[in-house]
């Protein structure tokens, strides 16, 4: 048997790097990925503080990676040696929704790094090689001049914010008022929350406004080309066109429907990973004429047409606070918990 090593989930608030079995022989459709760089996202938190719950023993962590193909099975198009990045969930290229832009909800997805009690589920790309199911729907080729790094954020928070801002500004395309001249605020400046920030400013919105508890993000979010305040005084007092929520937390998203105006636009790509329901009635929304968008971003949708922010923008050299070896994930995982020593965005290498 062969062996590498990877990020193993043991239980709630431990991970573990170790030796486990090396995955090969890949069945038709699929591709063995040699992981060149890997990301540890805010949502790996979910299932590290336990609060999802039902993630085995054993799988291997995350859901963030880019590298070269080494080995591909029958009917696959990719080639060994391609330079590869992969969206966060598996999309089989067919089906329906992958047809009509909507690939996080493919008849076949999966999420890396999700094998559940039952065992159904893949390992995740915190690791030296990967098994990529629906390879050539899952996988995108890499331009030579968009780096491993790069792809790692193209699959997941890079697509996700920039889905958060589109979806924002084309439920406000009837309201007869230029991208220029309207407002939004972004609720949250993490790593999705600042590429909601490029997004945003990418895509024309006029005011940006940057809103989080930590200072550090928000002069980061700055740099970026948001405000750091005055989203009160929006519209003459009356609230921003738009919010993006991208927190998953009940606050984040009640405070969303407080400050956006009448007649504005609630876009939340946050996991909201709680139990407390939703913030607001349907009464309130409708007293409001609120128009509420949310889902899961359709990452491998969208990577391609994501590609002008790592072209256009800087937005990836302010977001990777940490590069590091994959043996200091239990390390990262408990930093990036605690939100210890500046950790906004880490990228491992498997192989340092």
């Amino acid at each position: 048997m062969s062996t590498m090593k990877a990020v193993v989930f043991k239980e709630p608030y431990k991970v573990s790097y170790e030796e486990v079995e090396r995955p090969s022989d890949p069945q038709t459709g699929e591709a063995i990925v040699r992981v060149k760089a890997c990301g540890l996202c805010g949502s790996d938190l979910h299932s590290y503080r336990g609060s999802e719950a039902g993630l085995r023993a054993g799988t291997v962590c995350g859901h963030e990676f880019a590298g070269i193909v080494e080995e591909v099975g029958a009917s696959v198009e990719l080639a060994p040696g391609e330079r590869v990045a992969a969206s966060f969930t598996t999309a089989c290229g067919t089906c329906w929704f992958c047809t009509h832009s909507l690939s996080s909800r493919c008849d076949n997805a999966q999420l890396f790094g999700w094998i559940d009690e039952a065992n159904e589920g893949i390992h995740g790309g915190q690791a030296q090689f990967v098994r990529v199911p629906h390879a050539d729907g899952t996988l995108m080729r890499l331009p030579e001049d968009v780096s491993f790094e790069e792809g790692v954020l193209l699959g997941d928070i890079l697509s996700t914010g920039y889905f958060c801002a589109k979806n924002a500004l084309t439920m406000l395309a009837d309201s007869n008022i230029l991208p220029a001249q309207l407002s939004v605020a972004v609720i949250g400046c993490g790593p999705v929350g600042l590429c909601a920030v490029a997004s945003a400013r990418m895509l024309g919105f006029g005011q940006v406004f940057a809103i989080d508890r930590v200072q550090s993000r928000v002069d980061t979010a700055v740099k970026l080309g948001a405000q750091s305040q005055g989203f009160e005084a929006a519209n003459d007092g009356r609230g921003v066109d738009a919010v993006l929520e991208v927190v998953g937390a009940y606050e984040a998203l009640k405070l969303g429907f407080e400050i956006v105006r009448m007649g504005g636009v609630v876009s939340s790509v946050g996991v909201h990973a709680h139990d407390k329901g939703f913030p607001v009635s349907p009464g309130q929304c409708y007293d409001k004429n609120v128009t509420f968008k949310s889902g899961r971003c359709p990452a491998r949708s969208l990577m391609s047409e994501v590609g002008q922010l790592v072209k256009t923008t800087d937005v990836v050299r302010h977001i990777i606070s940490h590069r590091v070896p994959l043996a200091a994930a239990s390390e990262m995982y408990e930093k990036f918990e605690a939100q210890k020593d500046g950790i906004l965005k880490v990228v491992f290498d498997p192989w340092a």
